[in-house]
């Protein structure tokens, strides 16, 4: 994986606003953006478009989450460039500087708390994954293992009070990791046969559990605790690149995309599915609650009647209450996976012009 070299140094966001229109689709299975879109609209605004840096004359973010720092919202980005940058979410601007040690992209990232300090792990295309403390400004003790092939993707929870990362793999592996002591936890939690794309973790009945999916297997749910699958979600036909969780009547549930172009929605007590909607295939989700509601955020391949702007890849926002989601199109240069759904409602999504914050009105 090359690397690209390039200045350390964050413009100043544009402190600009801009409202964005989203036809959310009718009561059926038929999505925005495509024949029999229903008339109606939500607005979004979108706060602030920064760039995180130039990358082939580009801002590339290739995975985002947030915290709290010093009082302050901040998202946490992991770029192309192989550095994990901060902004502040009130204003967009840099917030501390870029975070270096990874030798390739930084291809996952999640945040969570260490010994009471605001942390990220980062999943890299070098094959290792590091813990970050955000406010210091450097990497925590080792890095956790060298692996034989990049590590796709990283997810955090706690477990029996302590805060734990997984990590999935090229090397067609998931591992749970102790960040206090930097070790693995037991075996291996997925050995498999082709790469691990993704994990997510979610809280089902006061345990930690993971979801996982590979690029020739089943979408897997995990008991962290046991160290063994629960199940299985069955019923995608092909591959599934992206997988978000979030909450849905009190109930934790997985929502993924799959190549066979649908979105799906899963209880993840019972491993069934709740419902699936015609989508064009999604390259990323993302889930969380918006106004107290539950959404996801679907970024896709443009289709022949998708959104305005045939270049640029497709966000839909589901609403996710009540089995009949709103399919909405958000017209903008949406340019890589990178996205997430802040605790605070934000929807965080990387556009060709930086890191756009987009808030519900």
């Amino acid at each position: 994986m090359p690397h690209t070299e390039h200045s350390d140094a964050l413009p100043a966001a544009a402190a600009q606003t801009r409202e964005t229109t989203m036809s959310p689709a009718g009561p059926g299975d038929t999505p925005a953006g495509q024949p029999g879109e229903s008339s109606g609209a939500a607005r979004w605004q979108t706060d602030w478009d920064s760039r995180i840096g130039p990358v082939s004359g580009n801002g590339w973010a290739n995975a985002v989450s947030s915290t709290v720092l010093d009082g302050r919202e901040v998202a946490v980005v992991g770029t192309e460039d192989a550095t994990v940058r901060m902004l502040d979410l009130a204003t967009g601007r840099p917030a501390g500087e870029p975070l270096t040690g990874h030798e390739y992209s930084v291809l996952g990232l999640a945040t969570t708390v260490l010994d009471g300090r605001a942390v990220a792990v980062t999943a890299g295309g070098d094959g290792t994954a590091r813990i970050w403390d955000l406010a210091a400004g450097e990497q925590i003790g080792q890095m956790l293992e060298l692996y034989r092939g990049p590590v796709n993707a990283v997810a955090a929870t706690a477990l029996n009070g302590r805060p734990v990362a997984v990590t999935a793999c090229d090397d067609g592996t998931a591992r749970l990791w102790d960040l206090a002591t930097c070790e693995q936890i037991g075996d291996h939690l997925v050995s498999a046969c082709s790469d691990v794309w993704t994990v997510t973790t979610a809280v089902l009945g006061g345990r930690p559990i993971a979801v996982t999916s590979e690029a020739e297997g089943p979408l897997q749910v995990i008991d962290l605790a046991a160290g063994r699958p629960l199940g299985e979600l069955t019923g995608h036909d092909g591959p599934v690149p992206a997988v978000a969780t979030t909450v849905l009547d009190g109930r934790p549930i997985a929502v993924t995309g799959g190549a066979d172009d649908t979105m799906r929605v899963w209880d993840l007590a019972t491993r069934e599915q709740l419902y699936s909607r015609p989508t064009t295939e999604p390259l990323a989700i993302s889930a969380g609650l918006v106004d107290g509601r539950p959404v996801a955020a679907t970024l896709a391949q443009p289709g022949l009647t998708d959104g305005p702007r045939m270049a640029d890849h497709v966000l839909r926002v589901w609403d996710l209450t009540g089995r009949q989601p709103a399919g909405q199109v958000v017209d903008g240069p949406w340019s890589s996976g990178a996205q997430t759904v802040t605790p605070r409602g934000r929807l965080l999504v990387s556009s060709s012009a930086g890191l756009a914050a987009l808030t519900h009105r």
